[in-house]
């Protein structure tokens, strides 16, 4: 039955997305609901949670509230929040319960805009759609309201858009790709949403390219596009060889010097152990890029993408599937017979693999949460190649 679902948990939603892509920048961030929402987000859906200052609270919506719509007892939880903590916006973000009763999200920005002197974002999120809609959305709307015009370029200057650890992992993964573009001679002017300020964000303009690094950056980087002249790069560096083509593409974009590419042949491949065809489970950039390390450092031939989350067209080759449920998940590997799939531990009792088939875990925290992101892979740069290489027994020359 298409939707149903027997062996995965829930999806990280989109309000998780929200609150997640907002979770560093300084805001008052409040989700419209009974507690269980924010409670959702918080325990299981943002590891930067624990030990953070970051305000993120719920409404406290209860049953009657939502019954006799009482909008200034909100209103003057907003009022004493913003008494307590010096916050640079608000956002009020919504859950299954407003949408049921038909929240005005519009409105309720304008009468808070009426008592406090700050920014108002609202996001009519429900719970029902899943992360990677509420972190775009998030994003967008972080470009719509605190970019500023650049008045000059920075040279080399780039901006890292759609970081989250929903997508990403722990800060370590952005520390090195900050690292491999800074050692390529690039500026990092502000990275969307981790490791930067909202003032980081407000120059953004300033830079010269934005690099995307989840699909949900996509519709960020296109306004930049549109409205700053900025345009953009899809991708993650994961293996050597890529990892060189990445940057070499990255200075290529930026006007300076490239660096020289590695030999194409960096992994031998025992006859016995080479993998013809694989299945890459994901968020789509993220698995793209691990398909491009197995074919240009491992060499292996087939590589198809399949996402529960939303796909873009134009980065999807012909064989790549967007998935509408676990019996397409089910169906697709029956049929195909993968030698190799990497994805999620929670995928594996879902897909068929030939007798010596392998499966390499490759955690998604927007899906298993907190069971594995203590077990994030290091799989920026050249370590991505070693992780798969360990995982096949194939050796590096």
């Amino acid at each position: 039955m298409k939707g149903l679902y027997k062996t995965l948990p829930p999806f990280s939603p989109d309000y998780s997305g929200v609150c997640s892509t907002l979770f560093e920048l300084g805001g008052l961030v409040v989700v419209l609901d009974g507690g269980g929402c924010t409670g959702n987000f918080t325990g299981y859906d943002e590891p930067r949670w624990y030990g953070s200052t970051s305000a993120v609270f719920s409404s406290g919506l209860r049953e009657i509230d939502a019954v006799v719509g009482d909008d200034e007892k909100l209103l003057r939880k907003f009022e004493d929040a913003i008494h307590f903590m010096k916050r640079q916006f608000i956002a009020i973000i919504g859950s299954p319960a407003p949408m049921v009763i038909g929240t005005d999200y519009a409105a309720l920005a304008r009468l808070l805009s009426k008592k406090i002197n700050l920014p108002v974002l609202t996001f009519d999120t429900n719970g029902m759609d899943y992360y990677d809609t509420g972190v775009s959305m998030a994003l967008l709307e972080i470009a719509r309201c605190f970019v500023k015009p650049g008045s000059s370029r920075i040279a080399s200057g780039i901006n890292i858009i759609g970081a989250t650890p929903l997508d990403i992992g722990n800060s370590q993964q952005i520390k090195k790709l900050t690292s491999l573009l800074t050692g390529a001679g690039c500026h990092i002017v502000s990275c969307w949403a981790m490791g930067s300020t909202l003032d980081d964000i407000a120059r953004s303009a300033q830079a010269r390219l934005n690099i995307v690094i989840s699909r949900a950056g996509l519709e960020a980087a296109r306004y930049m596009e549109r409205e700053y002249g900025v345009p953009y790069l899809a991708g993650i560096p994961i293996g050597r060889g890529p990892t060189a083509d990445f940057i070499n593409t990255v200075c290529s974009l930026l006007g300076t010097p490239n660096i020289p590419a590695p030999s194409k042949n960096v992994g031998r491949h025992p006859a016995d152990k080479c993998k013809r065809s694989a299945l890459v489970i994901g968020e789509q950039i993220m698995s793209n890029a691990v398909r491009d390390c197995l074919r240009k450092d491992m060499g292996v031939t087939e590589v198809a993408v399949a996402s529960f989350f939303q796909m873009e067209q134009d980065l999807m080759e012909e064989d790549d599937v967007f998935l509408t449920g676990e019996d397409t998940l089910v169906d697709l590997t029956d049929r195909r017979r993968f030698d190799m799939i990497i994805g999620d531990p929670l995928y594996r009792d879902l897909v068929a693999l030939p007798r010596n088939g392998r499966y390499i875990f490759f955690p998604h925290i927007a899906l298993s949460s907190r069971l594995y992101w203590d077990n994030d892979v290091d799989y920026m740069g050249e370590e991505g190649l070693h992780y798969f290489q360990e995982k096949l027994g194939s050796v590096a020359t």
